[in-house]
Formats: structure tokens, sequence, C-alpha cells
């Protein structure tokens, strides 16, 4: 039987090689070594859910968060074009909040959109459409490692969205 301090010494031994095995695989991949990490705490919530005059509960209730994906769960729009545009700027408002974390990877808020069964097929058609107004596109076109930003006119637009998803 190995003694608990023993086993506290293997376990930050564990984590260790976790964390460069990461590190290692970020540069295999051309990523940041730092990683997304989201917080479930009530501050990020609490603090969107001021700014856009709803109870932080209901803010809450409308985002998933697990193993540092955030997913939203609740959508609105008339069509797919509608619906992708809402979600892309919730979730990247979304992730904004809970990250403190302003740029998200493409494929992120594509996921999102399939998650929420709204079809992927023109994701970055309509993407584009809300280029340079509403979100900022980061890196080279066709390009696995785009990510998106909020610009302020989209923050707001992203908010009154979030708030009517709330009522």
């Amino acid at each position: 039987m190995r003694s608990e301090e023993e086993i506290a010494e293997l376990k930050h031994k564990l984590a260790e090689h976790e964390k460069r095995i990461k590190s290692l695989e970020n540069m295999i991949l051309g990523r940041k070594a730092e990683e997304i990490t989201l917080v479930k705490g009530k501050v990020d919530f609490e603090r969107l859910a001021e700014k856009i005059g709803v109870k932080s509960e209901k803010v809450r209730e409308l985002f998933d968060i697990e193993n540092n994906s955030l997913t939203l769960l609740k959508v609105m729009g008339k069509d797919e074009r509608d619906k992708t545009k809402k979600i892309s700027l919730v979730v990247l408002l979304g992730y904004k909040y809970a990250s403190g974390n302003e740029q998200v990877l493409s494929k992120e808020i594509r996921r999102n959109v399939a998650e929420n069964r709204t079809s992927v097929n023109n994701f970055a058609t309509y993407l584009n459409e809300m280029t340079p107004s509403l979100i900022r596109r980061i890196g080279k076109p066709k390009s696995p490692k785009i990510t998106y930003k909020l610009t302020a006119l989209g923050e707001a637009e992203a908010k009154e969205i979030l708030k009517k998803l709330c009522k």
C-alpha cells in the first residue's frame, strides 16, 4: 500500500505530464499553449444578466457548459440564415462572459449551430454576411484555425437576442 503522501505526489506528476502532452499537441496543431477555460461561476453570467436586465438564472439556463465547451440550448429565428446568425452571435457572447475569451474558433460556432438542429450547409456564407459589421474574422479564409469575435455592434445585437431568449 502506498501512503497518502506518495499518492498525492503521483497525482501531481500525472497532472504535470498531462500539461506537457497538451502543450506538445497544441504546438503540433499550431494552437496556442493556453486552453480556453470556462468558468461555471455566477460572476460572469450575473454580470451579463445585469447588462441585459434579466435574472442570472434565466441566462444560465440557456447555456450548457461541459468539458470547456459552451453549448447554446435555446434558439429562435424564422429560417436557417436567421437561426445561424443568432446562434453565432449568442455563442460568441456566451464565450466572452463564460471564459473571458473574445475569440472563438469557427468549428465551435459551427458545432453549436449543428447541435441546435440548424443546417450548416451555408454556414460560412452566413458568417461572411455578418462580417465586418457584427463580427470580425481573424485568420485566413478557408483555414481550420479561423476565429471570430464580436464587434461593439455585434455585442449589442447579441445582448438583444439573448434578452428575447430569456423571456
